[in-house]
């Protein structure tokens, strides 16, 4: 039996309705030049959380096919397999949604884990690259160099950077973040931690990347290099006030982002996300990036000004007895997408 006819993507599901919260979130984008804020920014659109509907009163075989055509299963084994992804049990359970892959796929993950629909319109994409373009953009080069600098490629190598060897490397930022189709053999240039970063900001939500640490080789799954994009970025540009602390969160796996959403059926009820990562022994932080030097022992701080965090017992992972580990609540209260009527 064939199930060609199922849609790849979950708005494909009401078209009508993806249309019409298209055409909303333009309208939601406040750029600078009409308000004393600091940079382009959504107005409120940015507060709503994707949440897929139950699927446990259907049969097993259809639930299966259904979630096999619009969850992205490759990512979820690859993090899952590597004890990034769903490895606390008291918390509960979250799937990577299929995102297209056509270098705009970070934009299209936010604004599916937000909305219900991609970044087709590329509103969130000419916002990023307006605050790049249009706006002071002095503090994100500081942060910019800052993290640079306390990589492996700088700390392992002892690499220096001239000036004018800062100034390439910031354009390429902004060529990166261009609206305008690439020629690199995707549509668009991908796009990298520091443009997590600004979109955090732009969104005023923090977001928690779900990563492996290492570029694994796809033959053999070995690493090959270091992969620092997982992590916490905070929308530190903005007062945590004016702030929506619940964050995005996305998958990060083979070069591509999708969000991880939850599905609304039996299980765990905690709606967190841990901010440590299980090791061979005991655990690690996870990475809290673009912070300047004098803000690094405010982190802790930091995460309780801009996130909702809570503590949770876990028992496993090596240690005998129940162990205290934060997390992140990612919702405050269910919504399935905005209204389209």
């Amino acid at each position: 039996m064939s199930f060609n006819f199922l849609p790849k993507f979950l708005f494909v599901s009401n078209l009508l309705k993806a249309v019409k919260i298209r055409q909303r979130v333009p309208n939601d984008v406040v750029k600078p030049a009409a308000s004393a804020g600091l940079m382009h920014h959504l107005r409120g659109m940015h507060r709503y959380t994707l949440e897929m509907i139950a699927m446990n009163h259907f049969p097993q075989a259809f639930r299966e096919v259904v979630q096999a055509a619009i969850l992205d299963r490759a990512m979820q084994a690859s993090l899952e397999q590597e004890k990034k992804l769903n490895w606390c049990r008291e918390l509960k359970k979250m799937v990577p949604l299929r995102t297209n892959g056509d270098g705009n796929c970070l934009l299209h993950a936010a604004s599916q884990y937000m909305l219900g629909v991609q970044d087709t319109d590329l509103v969130l994409r000419k916002a990023l690259h307006g605050v790049l373009k249009e706006t002071d953009t002095a503090v994100f080069k500081a942060r910019f160099q800052a993290e640079l600098l306390q990589s492996q490629e700088f700390t392992q190598t002892g690499l220096r950077y001239t000036t004018m060897n800062w100034e390439d490397e910031w354009d390429k930022i902004v060529k990166m973040a261009s609206p305008v189709s690439s020629s690199n053999g995707l549509q668009f240039d991908s796009l990298e931690d520091i443009h997590i970063f600004i979109l955090s900001n732009i969104l005023r939500r923090p977001i928690v990347v779900i990563a492996d640490q290492v570029v694994r080789s796809m033959k053999s799954g070995s690493s090959i290099s270091p992969l620092n994009v997982g992590g916490i970025y905070l929308p530190l540009h903005w007062p945590p006030t004016e702030c929506y602390k619940y964050p995005i969160v996305l998958g990060y796996d083979s070069q591509h982002f999708a969000p991880l959403i939850t599905v609304k059926d039996s299980g765990p009820e905690i709606r967190a996300v841990p901010l440590i990562n299980p090791k061979r022994v005991g655990f690690e932080e996870l990475k809290v990036h673009f912070l300047m030097e004098k803000e690094q022992p405010q982190k802790e701080r930091l995460l309780n000004d801009y996130l909702h965090l809570i503590e949770i017992p876990v028992i496993g992972l090596g240690h005998e007895t129940a162990w205290i580990m934060k997390a992140a609540k990612y919702v405050g209260f269910i919504k399935s997408g905005p209204r389209a009527d």
